[in-house]
């Protein structure tokens, strides 16, 4: 597979630079009562997408390995892009949305649904944005934080099952 671009290159396929400034300076708060420019929100959730790829293949073992925290803050930046774009109003643009198709689509064919909920049980408190937003219901096909996902379940079977 070919590498996918940093944030800057990744942003130029759909923004013009008078555009990538507009967005930059919009702000969206965030439940902290902190504020983000849209892009760089846009920029953090593309990020979070490529390192989802590149962690695929990787061991546990790998210093440079995401896991399910990681992956509960993509999906945290993926609420902020969305409240960010749900205030837009007039702002609103075709380069917009097409970015964020572009990301979220690659996020789908690394992700699956998670029929079991283990993201909620490996994270507790994100069992209530499961039914949110689509992104909160998928978890990646493989590596290091897929696979602390499925030793969560495992446990949560046994558990169940008595250990038997």
């Amino acid at each position: 597979m070919a590498a996918e671009p940093e944030a800057g290159e990744w942003f130029l396929r759909y923004f013009a630079p008078e555009e990538l400034d507009r967005l930059e300076q919009f702000p969206v708060r965030i439940p902290t009562g902190h504020e983000f420019g849209l892009l760089g929100l846009l920029g953090a959730w593309h990020t979070h997408v490529r390192r989802l790829r590149e962690d695929l293949d990787l061991s546990d073992t790998d210093p440079s390995a995401c896991g399910v925290h990681d992956l509960v803050t993509a999906l945290v930046l993926r609420d902020f892009v969305d409240r960010g774009i749900a205030t837009l109003g007039t702002e609103h643009t075709a380069s917009v949305d097409a970015a964020l198709a572009d990301a979220d689509e690659r996020f789908r064919r690394l992700t699956e649904e998670d029929g079991t909920e283990r993201l909620a049980l490996a994270e507790p408190e994100v069992e209530g944005r499961v039914a949110e937003n689509w992104w909160w219901r998928r978890i990646p096909l493989s590596g290091p934080a897929r696979r602390e996902l499925d030793r969560v379940a495992l446990r949560e079977q046994e558990g169940r099952s008595g250990g038997r």
